[in-house]
């Protein structure tokens, strides 16, 4: 509000006349700010129930999922033979397993060389991966010839093991010093014998079978074909037996062998084999019953404290007495109550409702369920009786999603909210005026007074002027 200077010519506090006066004007104001004060704290304290139904809906939709209870779980008697791991489509049972050999990558070599700026030649190195069978090479058909071109500006040692490296063909270049020189050693990504290296030359010089150049590099082990390349380890492929059944692959993953099961090759166990066991996997079940029960007891709280009455304090809580919650906490409190069939409720699978409401777990009791899949009959129902999980998940959609009663509850009192603001901005606006007219008033007053002490003033020194009359 303006600030003016007033009460100048009768000494009227004219400023501190105003402001007691609009401190009075703007009372209804701040009774407008309170209750809008308290609306915002309801749509907050609304807001914190709402996330704790959240937790719930989205744990009662997790056990409403057939996933949650198919899980599977592999282990393997000797784990440093591989590494197991399952999946839900793996199937439950007992499977032998003997590893005879492991698949490994072909290693190949050149001559040595003086040294990593030594000049290899200008032209064109063609890369294949395949296998050589009876003499003959056979292209890998998932795997395309990749062409590396040299050119005559990075020619050096180094410049073609990064142009390798660059192309992407399937293969690794590095550099090893044998103590005579450099060689360009070369690795295949993929282990197996369908991933051995085909290499071939197209040198500058027009001489693609010499000694030199390009050359150097070329590698063909069918029956004919020309090396100049020296394969350091042989490509190879894992062989196994699973339940008796011999199995090659060109990698150590497996991912088909044993069903839904990926098996991770580490050591060969030739005459010793070990046991890989797929068994149902109950901990995701179990955990998705201790996150729902969390999630009600973290519900219950918020609900508790935004409902609760200190009676030493005389202090209601932000949403005490709305009819609203006392509606939802009896819904709650009522479903988990139900059987869904004949001796079927939480209470049957180790879950049962404290003194204050909360839930609390029977580990031994739940255990037993889920091996019995009571668990899993009560949370997704069976033939055409509804379970718990969807029966929460349809409360918990009732309540928060749109137009549900807490969202449609929200939506009233956010209009409550913009009212209050409406009504504050006419007010304010209307404060103004009134603060201008009292100005005014006093203002108007103000001159009046100074004008009759001015006319008092000019009295008095008149009439102290006047003769006096002598009594003689």
């Amino acid at each position: 509000m303006a600030i003016s200077s007033a009460g100048i010519g009768s000494g009227l506090d004219v400023s501190g006349l105003v402001s007691q006066l609009m401190t009075l004007e703007q009372r209804p104001l701040t009774l407008l700010a309170q209750k809008e004060a308290g609306v915002q704290a309801k749509i907050s304290a609304y807001g914190s129930i709402k996330g704790a139904l959240s937790s719930i809906q989205s744990a009662a939709t997790a056990l409403s999922n057939a996933a949650t209870f198919t899980a599977r779980k592999a282990a393997i008697g000797n784990a440093d033979v591989a590494t197991v791991a399952g999946t839900q489509t793996a199937v439950a049972g007992n499977y032998t397993l003997e590893v005879n050999t492991l698949a490994e990558s072909q290693v190949v070599a050149s001559g040595q060389f003086a040294g990593t700026t030594a000049s290899v030649g200008s032209g064109t190195l063609t890369i294949q991966l395949g296998k050589y069978n009876a003499g003959a090479f056979t292209a890998n058909p998932d795997k395309a010839a990749v062409n590396i071109t040299i050119g005559t500006d990075a020619m050096t040692l180094a410049d073609v093991r990064d142009a390798i490296n660059d192309a992407d063909a399937g293969v690794t270049a590095s550099l090893v010093n044998d103590g005579t020189g450099q060689r360009l050693v070369l690795r295949s990504v993929d282990g197996g014998t369908e991933n051995t290296v085909k290499i071939t030359a197209t040198d500058d010089d027009g001489n693609n079978t010499d000694d030199a150049g390009l050359s150097r590099l070329i590698y063909d082990a069918s029956t004919g074909g020309t090396s100049r390349l020296s394969q350091m380890i042989p490509a190879s492929d894992a062989t196994l037996t699973v339940n008796g059944i011999a199995i090659t692959s060109s990698t150590n993953t497996l991912t088909d062998a044993i069903e839904g099961v990926t098996l991770s090759l580490k050591k060969t166990n030739v005459g010793a084999p070990t046991v890989v066991s797929v068994t149902n996997d109950t901990s995701v079940a179990r955990s998705g019953v201790e996150r729902l029960v969390k999630a009600y007891n973290d519900a219950l709280g918020v609900i508790k404290t935004q409902t609760s009455y200190n009676t030493e304090t005389n202090q209601a809580a932000t949403l005490n007495g709305e009819s609203t919650m006392l509606g939802l906490r009896n819904r709650l409190s009522a479903l988990v109550g139900t059987s869904i069939a004949p001796g079927l409720n939480l209470s049957s699978i180790g879950v049962s409702v404290e003194k204050d409401g909360k839930l609390a777990i029977d580990s031994t009791k739940l255990t037993t369920a889920l091996d019995n899949g009571n668990v899993e009959k009560l949370f997704r129902g069976f033939d055409d009786v509804k379970g718990m999980g969807s029966r929460l998940t349809s409360l918990m959609d009732d309540m928060i999603d749109a137009g549900g009663l807490i969202s449609s509850r929200t939506e009233g009192l956010t209009a409550a909210a913009k009212a209050y603001q409406k009504r504050a901005e006419a007010m304010s606006d209307r404060l103004l005026t009134i603060e201008a007219r009292y100005r005014k008033q006093f203002s108007a007053l103000d001159t009046l007074i100074s004008n009759m002490t001015a006319t008092s003033n000019y009295l008095t020194q008149q009439l102290a002027n006047l003769p006096t009359i002598s009594s003689s």
